[in-house]
């Protein structure tokens, strides 16, 4: 018996199966879609840039001497901001109902290898609020870090815009996430359903997989078989009664 199976069989399993497949596929579409309308809630971002820069009048080696230390502080500066000394301000001047801890879990802080450029950015469910939260902690930040770190090196070059565009759910990835793996489900299920079934579908089944000759077939009669030999055999009889009365 051969364990191995042909491209061919493959098409004819898949052909077979295509209305379970699909019918899966189009299941798993509509309940990622039903996730992604109706359970999930859509979250806004909202990114304002702040450069670390300490303003010098001293040589060129003296003002990289200088980039290089504000770009070692920009770590230091995303443990200030995210501390509750800023954000306490912060939420001081915002009408918000939001805690502290809250908005500390909005914010992520982000700055490039050798750049004295970071962002900050809010992630929240209203777009305005993203943005006004954005806005209000870098200028937080900027006010506090003089008396923090006794510097003023901190200018906000951008501040934060409303972004209507949603960050999540991802629409288009959900819906053909959900057809992918409701056809893979799919899939997976016919292959089974085909693997495990044990009966035997025809003549070549019995000479391929299980090696016995094939002797013969017994044919299932039609209802208009049974009928059309049933008609025959009365024909039949009143033929042969019409016989004996001539007799």
């Amino acid at each position: 018996m051969e364990d191995e199976i042909s491209l061919k069989e493959l098409f004819s399993i898949v052909k077979n199966r295509i209305v379970l497949i699909l019918s899966l596929g189009i299941l798993g579409l509509l309940i990622l879609a039903s996730y992604t309308f109706f359970v999930v809630t859509p979250t806004y971002q909202s990114t304002t840039q702040l450069l670390v820069n300490r303003a010098t009048d001293e040589t060129i080696g003296v003002q990289l001497n200088d980039i290089n230390t504000n770009i070692r502080m920009i770590d230091t500066y995303k443990d200030i901001i995210s501390g509750p000394v800023i954000l306490e301000d912060a939420k001081a001047n915002l009408n918000t109902d939001l805690t502290v801890s809250e908005i500390k879990s909005m914010i992520s802080i982000n700055a490039n290898a050798n750049s004295q450029v970071f962002t900050l950015t809010v992630t929240a469910e209203d777009p305005t609020l993203a943005a006004e939260i954005a806005n209000e902690i870098a200028l937080t930040f900027q006010k506090n870090i003089s008396e923090i770190m006794n510097v003023e090196n901190v200018s906000i070059i951008s501040e934060a815009n409303i972004n209507p565009n949603t960050v999540s759910p991802n629409v288009v990835i959900n819906l053909v996430l959900g057809l992918l793996v409701g056809t893979m489900i799919g899939l997976a299920i016919a292959f089974l359903q085909h693997f495990m079934d044990n009966t035997i579908k025809g003549p070549e089944f019995i000479n391929e997989n299980i090696g016995w000759t094939n002797l013969g077939s017994v044919s299932m009669l039609s209802d208009e078989d049974k009928q059309n030999i049933e008609r025959y055999y009365q024909n039949e009889a009143v033929r042969s009664n019409r016989r004996n009365r001539v007799i």
